[in-house]
C-alpha cells in the first residue's frame, strides 16, 4: 500500500513540473514574438487542460 502511495504522488509531482515547464513555455513563446505554431496553441489549451499541459511540458 505504501508504494502505490509514493507512486501516486510521485506522478502528482511530475505532473505538476510537467504542467509548469508547460506554463513557462507558453510565457516564453508568448513574449518572445514567435509564430504561432501548432504546438503553441496546444500549449495555449494545455494551460487550462491540466493532463494535456502535463505531458506537453515534458516535450
Amino acid at each position: 500500500m505504501k508504494i502505490a502511495i509514493i507512486t501516486y504522488i510521485t506522478f502528482i509531482v511530475l505532473a505538476m513540473y510537467g504542467w509548469f515547464a508547460n506554463l513557462i513555455d507558453v510565457v516564453q513563446a508568448v513574449t518572445s514574438g514567435s509564430p504561432f505554431t501548432t504546438l503553441i496553441v496546444a500549449r495555449i489549451v494545455g494551460v487550462p487542460v491540466f493532463v494535456l499541459g502535463a505531458v506537453l511540458g515534458w516535450f
